[in-house]
């Protein structure tokens, strides 16, 4: 028999892996953070045997499990290479029905540790609702500042850090969908999910003051109001140090990606200033672009903030030793 275990008790478990037995289809709208993929099902075969179970359940039962069958075959000298038996899986399905069983019980026969999630993934998602909408324990310290001052990467260098927007991949202003696609919002609030737990116990948490919106992912409620009612600093930036912190950071982005962006702020700017960073941007001058856009655009656009400390920036060393000390204090 293999091991099913509750959706805490799960989350708990050291796991070498986590399998997730589901179709690609599914896998691909959202999934466990760091869950392999190996679909006992395609997409084309779970939907057929969706539709045939309503017609003759028994018929559907025995398709699909040759088609199961064939697919874990194809798996194990794959898993062999990969996975070692003396460590423990974790597999999963959408509900935590036979596609997870079937897989787990050939595993458990050849001699695998293999635990089972209990409910399946559905049970894992209500856990990341419930636990999004509950009080966190968390201390955070929230970084606030103009654009460019350098919050992102004080961020992401971070040890105990929550990176929004790279959690969302996402930089949260007009320019910032620099990444690419953002991740679904099931997927991002798993990532969520996991990397708060991960922080629980950490004396404090920093974070970027971050909008409620980043990108097209909206933030938690909870999540949002906790760090914006938590001590912030202010971390301070020379104009030069910014614009060469933006023009790093935006300067291999393509003209069509320029000419969206400029559109969407071209409402709250002055038409000149905006035609001269087009301009700018034209003859190749992207020191003067991200200039124009963070003195005419970006600084005038700041919310000003209410905040316990300032910090100067000049190195990440000097920037994490004095955010340490500050809350070392404040939580003492």
């Amino acid at each position: 028999m293999t091991n099913k275990l509750p959706i805490e008790t799960f989350l708990q478990t050291d796991f070498s892996h986590i399998i997730d037995v589901r179709s690609p289809r599914e896998y691909a709208q959202s999934h466990i953070p760091n869950a392999i993929n190996y679909p006992v099902l395609n997409d084309d075969e779970f939907e057929r045997i969706g539709t045939l179970y309503k017609q003759n359940p028994f018929n559907a039962k025995v398709l699909g499990a040759s088609f199961v069958s064939a697919n874990i075959s194809k798996y194990l000298l794959k898993l062999q290479e990969t996975i070692h038996p003396k460590k423990p899986i974790g597999i999963y399905c959408a509900r935590g029905g036979m596609r997870s069983q079937s897989f787990g019980i050939i595993l458990h026969q050849i001699g695998y540790q293999v635990a089972l999630l209990e409910g399946g993934y559905k049970a894992y998602r209500k856990e990341v609702v419930r636990y999004l909408q509950s009080p966190l324990p968390h201390r955070f310290i929230t970084l606030i500042g103009q654009t460019g001052s350098g919050k992102s990467e004080i961020i992401a260098s971070f040890k105990n850090s929550l990176d929004l927007e790279g959690i969302a991949r996402h930089l949260g202003s007009s320019f910032g969908a620099i990444f690419g696609f953002q991740p679904s919002v099931k997927n991002f609030q798993n990532t969520l999910f996991t990397r708060l737990k991960e922080l629980e116990n950490a004396p404090f948490i920093l974070v970027e003051g971050e909008s409620k919106r980043i990108g097209n992912l909206i933030l938690p409620s909870v999540l949002y109001n906790t760090y914006q009612n938590a001590p912030k600093i202010l971390i301070q930036t020379p104009i030069n140090e910014r614009i060469k912190r933006i023009t790093k950071q935006y300067g291999k982005i393509s003209p069509t990606f320029f000419e969206n962006a400029m559109q969407k702020i071209a409402p709250f700017m002055k038409k000149e200033y905006w035609q001269n960073a087009k301009n700018a941007f034209e003859c190749g001058d992207l020191e003067r672009v991200a200039e124009i856009l963070l003195i005419k655009y970006y600084d005038k656009v700041y919310k000003k903030e209410s905040y316990l400390h300032t910090i100067p920036y000049h190195s990440l060393e000097q920037a994490h030793t004095e955010i340490c000390n500050f809350a070392t204090q404040f939580y003492k």
